[in-house]
This record gives structure tokens, sequence and C-alpha cells, in this order.
């Protein structure tokens, strides 16, 4: 059923013209960030674009997820699929592996900028591999928490802000670390994206940080889980 399912929301989307929209903007912008910094800037590596396609994804995470849930509360294909017996987890999971399988082909879209470096000159691997690997987690986690925004609301403008409201929250949370001491501030820190984040794009391989970004995807999964579950128990779609 899962695999049903995840047909499904592929073709959708990639038989709209938002998904050649988004997809191609991504890449445009990640090719046009790294030529800049690499002609003007003479940044020969891949440091400051995984930085940049990070804020790029970030900008478009909500709109790739809102619809994810949104669409089907409009619709009625959630409520009529359930009462046919398909469960939560199998929806949930067919739409996070959806947005993996989009989030990879937006990755992939970098490499050209990889393989250019590699044959003009002699770029540490360390960083790169590294900032493929903090990027997908990243994204991963940015894309798990734009699903559970779908799920909050039926309406998909909403569904969006709420998104960008939590990715840039947590973005942006270590700023408050100054207001803290101790532990506290050591664990503000440790919640931020781009405290975890920016390690793995330097070559540094954090373990902390790559269990931080998978327990997001998986509290933010369990969330949405609940979530369905006490909306298919009372029989509506809360706004």
């Amino acid at each position: 059923m899962i695999k049903i399912l995840l047909v499904k929301d592929l073709r959708l989307f990639f038989h709209s013209p938002m998904a050649f929209f988004i997809i191609s903007s991504y890449w445009l912008l990640s090719g046009f960030f790294f030529s800049f910094n690499t002609i003007f800037v003479s940044a020969v590596d891949m440091v400051t674009g995984f930085h940049n396609m990070c804020i790029l994804l970030l900008f478009f995470t909500p709109i790739i997820t809102m619809r994810c849930f949104s669409e089907e509360y409009q619709n009625g294909t959630l409520e009529l699929m359930l009462a046919y017996g398909v469960s939560e987890t199998n929806f949930v999971l067919a739409k996070f592996l959806f947005l993996t399988i989009v989030l990879v082909l937006m990755i992939v879209g970098s490499l050209p900028a990889v393989v250019s470096l590699l044959i003009f000159s002699e770029p540490d691997l360390g960083p790169i591999l590294g900032g493929y690997l903090g990027l997908t987690l990243l994204g991963l986690a940015f894309f798990s928490i734009g699903l559970l925004s779908s799920v909050i609301s039926k309406f998909q403008i909403v569904s969006a802000v709420i998104a960008w409201f939590l990715l840039l929250l947590l973005w942006f949370v270590d700023y408050f670390s100054v207001f803290a001491e101790g532990w506290l501030r050591e664990l503000v820190i440790k919640l931020s994206f781009s405290s975890n984040y920016i390690d793995l794009i330097r070559g540094i391989f954090d373990l902390s940080s790559c269990i931080y970004f998978l327990s997001i995807c998986v509290v933010s999964i369990l969330f949405c889980l609940k979530i369905l579950t006490f909306r298919r128990k009372i029989g509506r779609i809360i706004a």
C-alpha cells in the first residue's frame, strides 16, 4: 500500500508545473551562488555553496510540503482512503518517502559543481562529503517539519506559514542562548539547526548532530500519526 500511495504522490507532483518550477529554480539558484562565490569571491570550495543551498531549502520546503495533507483534506481523499482501511502509518510513510525522493533529486542537481571542482582544482573531500551528509539530514528534518505542518491545517497557506515559523525558530534558536547560562545555554545551542549543520559542512563528523536531525524526523512523523489518529477518532478536520 505504501508503494501505491508513493507512486500516486510522485505522479501528481511531477505532472504539475510546480515540480518543474521548484526543482529547476533550486538548481539554478544553487548554481548561481556557487558560480558567484567561485568567480567573484574566489571561494574554491563547497562550504559556502552548501550554506546557500541550505538557505534555499529552508525557503522552498514549505512550498513543497504544504500540499501533502492539506490537499488531501480539501479533496476528501484522506477520509476516503482511511475508510477503506488504509492506515495512518502508510499514509505518513508514503508522504515522507515522496519528500525524500524530491529532496534527493534537488540535491543531485548540485553534482556538476563538485565535478567542476574536481577537474579544475584539488578540493578537500571532507567538507564535500560532510556537506552532502549534512544537507541530506537537514533536508529530511526540514521536510518532516513541513509534513507535520501540513497535517496540522487543511489550508495550504496556513501550513506553509506554520512550517516557515518552525523552521526559522529552530534555525535561530541559538540566538536566545545569550539569555541562558550553564547547561540550559548548551541545550539551546544544541537545539539549533544552524549549529548542528555548520560542523558537517566543514568536514567535521559529529554523531550527535546526525542523531539530532534523525530525531527531528522521527518526532515529526510520530506527531503526524498522533494527529491523524486523533482526527480519525473525532471524525472531523480542524483548521
